[in-house]
């Protein structure tokens, strides 16, 4: 074995996001009260679908993943958007309505509903909805009055094709109103510190050609840093947007075949608002290892199982029995959260854990971690058997992704039983220890000991 070389974690090219600090460790009763927020355990999955915990879970730490995309929560219904009034809604094609149609179909087929009802709750879901933009408007600037001034919002855009990450500048703002720009505060990370620009956003956004360390560099920071043109569709209110959709019978030669034939000869070629009639709202999937993580390191996750809050032991007892090796895979996580790396799943590149500095958004991962466990004498059953092949194919692949192999081993004291280990208290009794693999190259060695 020779000593080991570390590299610089790798810097992403583009970066839209600001960096949160993470969730706070509370170390006396004396410290500011902090959010409990809620988990629930359906179908052996750890979700949180309260959308006011699922930003600060994933923006502070990043942890869990949408369950319908890679990372971040930030599925939509469609990319393209456009104003109706005061109202943004999603732009989606015919045979997407269509998709629709078929899983409400099912769903309300599954509650025992009879084909006619059935037939006739769909027939009232396809009709164009019309909205009374006047009356609306009416109301809303009624609500929208300060101390007896009204704030003038102009209706000219109303049938302008439009984008959402077009800028809506048509209103009058008031000196304690954000810029339209900067999106809806719960989606968009850089919400909170518009307001700052100039000064402030300049010490708090690094710039690309300086370490992050130097804060006050002086750069004044990108257009493309501040703001991500795929993130713009966030200022609009979701809660608005997904009850209705507007239905591009263009884009589809089969638009006629509407079931209820809604769609008149007028309408094609134009975009008909329905009602959207299946809904599907992103919640937050978090991994056993970061759900218990929350509930024992930081005490800041409250997870329930059939309506009843868990306590930490049964937690624990709970991820022991729907996962064999939990108990070592998460000393493994809360050895390396504690080293202020972010750990994600590594299945993509066949190994237990992905090391991140700060989170994905900003680097690649540094190191590709494979979890065994062994006792002080290093013996016992490996988690993972490698034989010289295996290994030599999943240094080899690792490589070829710019990362580092470590393997990561959690040492176990040899009289420990199964009872010891039903309890979270046995992790103060683990040690790890972490071996970094690189592939020996003997034309490079060759070439070294030559220089020499």
């Amino acid at each position: 074995m020779t000593e080991a070389v570390f590299q610089a974690p790798k810097r992403r090219a583009k970066v839209y996001e600001s960096f949160e600090a993470p969730l706070p460790i509370l170390l006396s009763a004396e410290d500011e009260e902090h959010i409990i927020y809620r988990a629930e355990i359906i179908g052996h999955h750890v979700i949180v679908t309260n959308p006011a915990h699922i930003q600060p879970l994933y923006e502070k730490g990043y942890f869990g993943k949408g369950v319908f995309s890679r990372s971040r929560p930030e599925h939509m219904i469609s990319q393209q958007w456009k104003y109706i009034g005061d109202r943004c809604l999603p732009v989606i094609s015919s045979s997407e309505y269509q998709k629709r149609l078929s899983w409400a179909r099912s769903a309300l087929l599954m509650q025992g509903l009879e084909d006619e009802s059935v037939c006739h709750a769909l027939d009232t879901l396809t009709k164009p909805v019309e909205f009374d933009i006047e009356k609306e408007h009416s109301q809303k600037s009624d609500a929208k009055s300060f101390d007896g001034t009204l704030v003038d919002q102009s209706m000219d855009d109303m049938s302008c094709d439009t984008d959402l990450n077009l800028k809506h500048d048509n209103l009058d703002q008031t000196d304690t109103t954000r810029p339209q720009r900067q999106g809806n505060p719960l989606y968009d990370p850089l919400a909170e510190i518009y307001p700052e620009e100039p000064e402030l956003l300049k010490a708090n956004v690094k710039c690309r050609s300086h370490d992050d360390w130097l804060t006050h560099c002086g750069c004044r920071p990108d257009e493309d840093q501040l703001m991500s043109s795929e993130r713009s569709i966030s200022s609009a209110d979701p809660s608005e947007a997904y009850d209705y959709v507007l239905v591009d019978v263009s884009k589809d030669d089969d638009s006629e075949n509407i079931s209820n034939q809604n769609a008149s000869a007028e309408q094609q070629g134009k975009l008909v608002c329905r009602i959207n009639p299946f809904t599907m709202m992103e919640y937050l999937q978090l991994s056993y290892e970061e759900a218990f993580f929350l509930v024992y390191a930081l005490g800041c996750l409250s997870v329930y199982y059939s309506g009843e809050a868990l306590s930490v032991a049964q937690v624990w007892t709970m991820f022991r029995s729907l996962q064999p090796n939990f108990s070592s895979s998460y000393a493994a996580y809360h050895y390396f959260r504690s080293k202020g790396w972010v750990p994600k799943s590594g299945i993509k590149y066949g190994t237990d854990l992905m090391l991140y500095r700060k989170g994905p958004p900003f680097y690649h991962a540094s190191y590709s971690v494979v979890v065994d466990r062994c006792d002080k004498s290093l013996r016992g059953a490996a988690l993972r058997p490698f034989s010289w092949k295996s290994l030599a194919a999943l240094s080899r692949t690792t490589g070829n992704v710019s990362k580092e192999l470590m393997l990561c081993y959690v040492i176990t004291p040899s009289d420990m039983t199964e009872d010891m280990m039903s309890s979270p208290e046995c992790l103060k009794q683990f040690t790890i220890q972490e071996v970094i693999v690189s592939r020996w190259v003997s034309s490079r060695e060759r070439t070294e000991q030559e220089e020499i």
